[in-house]
């Protein structure tokens, strides 16, 4: 019964979708890929693997959708140079947008049989899994390739024997924070939601901005419960996923301290102002420039602070959302997953562009990237020192994965808090009424 909810609730999601978003005409140079959209399109019976005679005839395209973008896109375009320097007869086509924008798109794109050959997912059972048990997505099982990476990886992907996508990244949600801001004002890392708070007022009176965070879509509100969740929900329900999918719980009932506490970071000015006119690159950009004092996103956006400011002195700790005395925890997991969309017509290319990002040599750079923790067996990566406090939370086994993981109908709920907690930055609604809303969302994408 949980196989047929779950693709019974993928179909209600995706018949309620809009129409593809405006992104889909994004083309590969405006996202940073490696080749333009232009090439032909290749025939069902053209072999990724052969070379035309003398080097020349028609490329192999192969089109690659994903979530990362901008700031985020990280070594994306050099290793799909890479790629197709070693493959010359393979066209690759990135198309990229921002992960708010993402998750509708893609439904869309499914819905009406017109999904790249392969897509980048948000791992869990409401993203990669549930496309995958509703047969969009092609079984990697049997491929040799699979057993690079760990099995604990493998899970954020994987279902009843059936492997939908590889796991590229371990990646953690946390608050980055300008060092010497905190130094100059005797600032210690916070170890409770009372010294967080304390910490930002110190910072306001100040004269900086505690929190710098856009919202033009949402996103950054859906990363800051996050953070807050695995201490502040999970410490006092750890069963509060299964029961949420159960139907034995409600975000309404559960979220509630959890939502006050951060609208209340608003309330008293600790965040960016008229936040849901920002982007995440301008929030990023304040940051890493001076502006703020902290920022709350994945460790993936380092790369993109350090390019903005080089010589920024920048740490991360995990959001202390507990009371004192209580642990820190922290919101960690597998971040991005490659799958292969069944229906696609050049099937050996999307093989070898997988087995090309499972190998240790790639998943390196693209580790070092998005400053991930690693995926591979026996490799741990470079880690950049801005994330010695982190990691050491991480390492004690104190962590969460990211919520939506654990939920069968996740990205309804998702949705509903990106869209909805604009209209609370906006005074258009409370946050009770965000979390309702999202209670709502769910149970339509159950068919209730």
């Amino acid at each position: 019964m949980r196989k047929k909810g779950l693709v019974i609730g993928l179909s209600v999601l995706m018949a309620a979708s809009l129409g593809a978003c405006g992104g889909n005409e994004k083309n590969n140079a405006a996202n940073g890929g490696s080749a333009s959209a232009s090439a032909p399109s290749a025939s069902a019976s053209e072999s990724a693997g052969t070379a035309a005679p003398g080097g020349k005839g028609e490329q192999t395209e192969l089109k690659v959708t994903g979530f990362k973008s901008g700031a985020e896109l990280g070594a994306i375009p050099e290793l799909n140079d890479k790629f197709m320097q070693e493959n010359p007869d393979v066209k690759v086509v990135y198309e990229g947008m921002p992960g708010g924008q993402f998750k509708e798109f893609i439904k869309t794109r499914f819905a009406a049989s017109d999904a790249s050959d392969v897509i980048m997912l948000h791992p869990g059972l409401s993203n990669v899994i549930a496309y995958g048990k509703a047969g969009y997505l092609y079984d990697l099982s049997g491929e040799s390739w699979i057993g690079n990476f760990t099995e604990a990886s493998l899970k954020a992907s994987s279902d009843e024997g059936k492997v939908y996508g590889i796991p590229n990244d371990m990646n953690v949600l946390g608050v980055f924070y300008n060092k010497k801001m905190f130094a100059d004002l005797s600032i210690s890392t916070p170890k409770s939601w009372d010294e967080f708070t304390a910490a930002a007022e110190k910072i306001k009176a100040s004269g900086k901005l505690p929190i710098s965070i856009g919202n033009n879509d949402g996103w950054m509100t859906l990363a800051a419960m996050y953070t807050m969740a695995p201490a502040l929900v999970y410490g006092a329900n750890p069963a509060f996923d299964a029961q949420l999918n159960e139907g034995k719980v409600t975000f309404a009932e559960g979220w509630k301290d959890m939502a006050d506490k951060w609208y209340s970071l608003n309330d008293k000015g600790y965040l960016t102002a008229k936040s849901t006119g920002v982007s995440l690159d301008q929030a990023q950009q304040a940051f890493a420039k001076g502006e703020a004092a902290m920022y709350i996103d994945g460790s993936w956006s380092l790369s993109g602070i350090k390019k903005t400011n080089p010589d920024l002195d920048v740490g991360m700790f995990a959001m202390p959302s507990n009371a004192a005395g209580q642990d820190v925890v922290a919101s960690a997991a597998v971040g991005t997953t490659f799958a292969i969309n069944k229906d696609t017509k050049v099937l050996d290319a999307a093989k070898k562009y997988l087995e090309f990002w499972s190998r240790a040599e790639n998943q390196k750079v693209w580790a070092a990237s998005q400053q991930a923790f690693m995926t591979i067996k026996g490799e741990t990566g470079d880690l950049d020192p801005a994330f010695d406090e982190i990691a050491a939370v991480v390492a004690a086994g104190r962590s969460y994965p990211f919520l939506d993981q654990g939920w069968v109908y996740g990205d309804a709920a998702n949705a509903e808090l990106m869209t909805s907690a604009q209209g609370v930055y906006l005074k258009a609604i409370a946050p009770q009424a965000m979390l309702e809303n999202m209670d709502k969302s769910w149970k339509q994408a159950a068919g209730q």
